[in-house]
């Protein structure tokens, strides 16, 4: 099955620019509007109407550094988390040192090993935390570690430490579709805007090709300009 495309914007200015443009364009059509029905009848109510709605509904749509935000402070909170538990998981290990000098068993078991390329890992140091909080909660461990200074709630923390960084993790992912998603649908809002104005400037240029005046009025700056294959066909042109 063939991959859908991606939605890209249809016009090469920012999407307040645009928009400017457009309510431009709106009001520059609404003043000529009877020249614009003689000769294409389609654009009778509630046409300006609708495309005034649409711009409406295209500014009202929060800009993209909005998503960003709310992802930025998703991230932020993981890092917190995670620096939570590099430093718990390595008071453990300072514990587990102090309980069983000279115990290499000890260290393993409690998955040392597995530090390094762990403790930078939003997957791999919540398992090695779970690991830890397993090991640690042994009675065999548990009464050394606590003999030491290590509290009943530190270990209890590792799992809950392990559980708010996948928790987290899993927030942060959310964002960063709803970042996607918020994307797509500002683009879709924006070329239906995009798509409507550049219909009236194309369907101007029939009717205002005696009148220089408002032939300009209506007139795509290169910037602005329908990108090849884009350019709106005139309702009621021949196909």
């Amino acid at each position: 099955m063939k991959h859908p495309e991606e939605v890209v914007r249809l016009f090469n200015k920012s999407d307040e620019e645009m928009l400017q443009q457009s309510d431009v364009k709106l009001t520059s059509f609404i003043k000529n509007k009877p020249a614009f029905l003689a000769r294409f009848p389609k654009l009778d109510d509630p046409f300006a109407a609708v495309w005034a709605n649409n711009i409406t509904t295209a500014r009202e749509i929060l800009p993209d550094y909005a998503s960003v935000s709310t992802q930025t402070g998703e991230s932020d909170l993981l890092e917190i988390l995670m620096n939570e538990g590099r430093n718990l998981y390595q008071m453990l290990m300072l514990y587990t040192q102090l309980a069983f000098p000279n115990h290499a068993i000890a260290l393993r078991t409690m998955g040392q090993a597995q530090y390094e390329s762990s403790s930078r890992n939003h997957l791999k140091l919540p398992n090695l935390l779970l690991k830890a909080h397993k090991e640690a909660s042994k009675p065999e461990y548990k009464a050394a570690l606590m003999d030491k200074g290590m509290t009943e709630s530190d270990i209890d923390m590792l799992k809950s430490l392990a559980d708010k960084i996948v928790n987290q993790d899993l927030a942060l992912q959310h964002a960063k579709k709803g970042r996607s998603l918020d994307a797509n649908e500002r683009i879709i809002a924006m070329n239906t805007v995009w798509e409507t104005t550049a219909l009236v400037c194309q369907c101007a240029k029939l009717v205002f090709q005696n009148d220089a005046t408002r032939y300009d009025l209506f007139l795509l700056s290169d910037g602005e300009t329908p990108k090849p294959g884009e350019n709106p066909r005139p309702p009621g042109s021949a196909n």
